[in-house]
């Protein structure tokens, strides 16, 4: 609300009339201080308007233009217009003062030019520019919560990278339009403002460094705002102006997500009067294993390597009617890890979607494969690097999300981050996920990320000894574990039948050498025995951790019979780890253990169907022995998959469990 003060009465008793022009916003209150204007106290004063202005008393009762009534009835008034101005001064006020007897003691008379300041987004969430609603200057979560959302589509969100922004850049034409959100600049009235008079639109020099902003989208669009610009005026005031806004960064450690942009109305360096609106940066999100898959990603190894591996994931594909998509060797130079490298994401806003890869900052051949091939209409960007250098850690076998789960009365509707960290206390040289990374996971505020214990294998990832698998039950999954307990109750079941020299990894090759051996030769390795009763036991503790964290119980875990070797005080694989499985839909492909046969049967591929194909899911055994076991990984470690996002949407949940 704004006053009028700069009208002074004069010391000259004599009749006088003061002309004074002004700016009235519309729908924006403007109080006269009538006892201000008076001549004297005891004044008689009354009123005549000329054009669309509404007249208030001060206690809120709209007046028409009174005859001669005391001052002391009406020391104050408000106006308001409804209406722009087409022409300069097109509204006016007369406003006179007389004695008690009659006499004319003064004139005051406002002319006013009518100005609209109103800048509009989608506060209420349907897809559509609001006009004017009055929650678009503030955030609330939930499904009756409000607040615009604004989304990052473009690959410029990286840490301490080379990426650096260019002024001047333009949109990419619709890809990037139908993805940017919208704001318009209600028509302010006249093309000319009143003299002195300019509309600005203006961002904190924080918010800079998070957006674009742009005008003249009919011709490629001209940014407004940008991280060099804080501010811009708008130079057409005779029309409603559509801009778009287009994200540059997520939220993180440094940036909450909300964006706070300003239209204000600027007379002779003052600011009359302003408009806000907030926008929220839309999260970057990860998909469970229990969403429908739309493509799988393999890198096609030069040399032929994993050709038939390739040709047997793409029948399991096929079976799940997901499209199957082999990486040339341009984009990855023989980097067979596509899980490692990238997660595949997403980000989503009322009526916009993307997937957004997580690019890590392990750095291999991989390193390109986002902005060389994936980036499209369909798929954004973001990057997180640190100046400390990247571990074993830091790839993204060592990252999951768990499928939508309730703890001790608090609903996670889109499930909670997980990866592996170390315990000091056991590993003498501990190595942990890269700071940056772990506090862009926690700034998105939606997953509610925590972090177990996989230092512990060489190769340091969660994908190792756990994963989730979808199932007909209250939950809608299972959690999968690695159990070396359970693979030695196999192998001794095996022995006390007559079986003690059935051959594991019969026919293959392990360090130049054959790796067949028999059940005996495992049971009678007391060195084995007890470097995996240790890995149980860490196994164990990610057992009680992951129950507590994802509200599970014992009925809601399933062991896979794994074991693994001792790799300098940490654990690799000793066959294919059957727990590295990818998921899509009911099919699962698992790594070929190439367990103990008997008549003809793998035990171990035996024993997984016992306990997965009960709940509706179809087993696919195949063999990635030299592609990717010979190298420290299996199938999910080797694939990447986009997922369908949940019908459920961010903004809506309420924010029980953000910290």
């Amino acid at each position: 609300m704004k006053s009028l003060f700069q009208i002074q009465t004069s010391t000259d008793s004599s009749e006088e009339s003061r002309i004074h022009e002004d700016i009235l916003g519309v729908d924006r209150p403007l109080q006269i201080y009538l006892e201000h204007l008076a001549p004297q106290e005891d004044s008689i004063v009354s009123l005549k308007a000329c054009g669309e202005i509404e007249i208030y008393s001060q206690t809120h009762q709209r007046i028409d233009t009174p005859a001669f009534v005391p001052l002391k009835q009406l020391p104050t008034i408000t106006l308001v217009a409804r209406t722009f101005s087409d022409r300069l001064n097109d509204r006016s006020l007369e406003i006179a003062f007389q004695d008690e007897t009659g006499y004319p003691l003064s004139q005051v008379h406002l002319k006013f030019t009518c100005l609209r300041i109103c800048l509009d987004v989608d506060a209420d969430r349907d897809g559509v520019v609001d006009c004017n609603n009055p929650h678009k200057s503030s955030w609330k979560w939930g499904r009756e919560g409000h607040g615009a959302i604004l989304i990052v589509n473009t690959d410029r969100d990286s840490v301490h990278s080379e990426n650096q922004y260019d002024e001047g850049e333009r949109l990419r034409g619709l890809l990037d339009l139908q993805d940017s959100s919208f704001m318009i600049v209600r028509r302010a009235g006249i093309e000319e403002l009143p003299l002195g008079c300019e509309l600005y639109l203006s961002v904190s020099q924080e918010t800079a460094q998070r957006i674009c902003i742009y005008d003249k989208l009919e011709d490629g669009g001209n940014e407004l705002i940008n991280p060099k610009k804080t501010k811009a005026k708008i130079k057409q005031t005779d029309r409603d102006i559509l801009l778009a806004v287009k994200g540059l960064s997520y939220p993180d450690i440094d940036f909450d997500g909300l964006v706070e942009i300003t239209l204000s109305l600027v007379k002779d360096r003052e600011t009359i009067y302003s408009d806000r609106v907030i926008f929220r940066v839309a999260p970057w999100m990860m998909t469970p294993n229990t969403l429908s898959p739309l493509m799988v990603f393999v890198s096609r190894l030069s040399q032929g390597d994993n050709e038939t591996f390739i040709e047997e994931l793409r029948k399991v594909a096929a079976q799940a009617n997901v499209q199957l998509d082999p990486v040339p060797y341009e984009y990855h130079k023989d980097d067979p890890w596509m899980r490692d490298e990238i997660e595949i994401g997403y980000t989503q806003a009322p009526g916009k979607f993307i997937h957004v890869v997580l690019d890590s900052p392990r750095d291999r051949g991989l390193d390109h494969l986002t902005n060389r091939q994936l980036i499209s209409s369909s798929f954004g960007y973001v990057i997180r690097k640190s100046r400390h250098s990247a571990t074993k850690l830091d790839s993204f076998g060592n990252l999951e999300v768990s499928p939508p789960v309730t703890v001790n009365g608090v609903n996670y509707p889109f499930g909670r981050i997980i990866f592996g960290g170390t315990r000091p206390e056991i590993i003498q040289e501990p190595r942990r996920k890269l700071k940056v990374l772990r506090d862009f996971f926690l700034a998105q505020k939606i997953q509610a990320p925590f972090e177990i214990f996989s230092d512990w294998l060489s190769v340091g990832h969660i994908d190792e000894f756990m994963n989730f698998v979808p199932a007909p039950t209250a939950k809608g999954f299972k959690l999968i574990l690695a159990s070396p307990d359970r693979c030695y109750q196999l192998l001794q079941q095996l022995q006390k039948a007559g079986h003690s020299q059935a051959l594991l990894r019969q026919g293959k090759q392990l360090y130049q050498k054959p790796a067949d051996i028999s059940v005996a030769e495992v049971l009678a390795n007391p060195e084995l025995a007890s470097h995996n009763q240790r890995f149980q036991e860490y196994i164990n503790w990610n057992r009680e951790t992951l129950k507590q964290e994802l509200g599970l119980g014992e009925e809601d875990i399933i062991d896979l019979p794994a074991l693994f070797d001792n790799d300098d005080g940490r654990a690799e694989a000793f066959f294919p780890n059957m727990v590295n499985l990818l998921v899509l839909n009911q099919h699962l492909a698992i790594p070929k253990p190439f367990g103990p046969q008997i008549h003809q049967q793998c035990q171990f591929e035996a024993y997984v169907k016992g306990v997965l194909e009960p709940l509706g899911l179809v087993c696919h055994f195949i063999d990635d022995w030299d592609p990717y076991f010979r190298k420290g990984g299996e199938i999910h470690c080797g694939t990447n998959t986009s997922r369908q996002p949940p019908s459920q949407k961010w903004w809506e949940i309420e924010p029980m469990f953000f910290s």
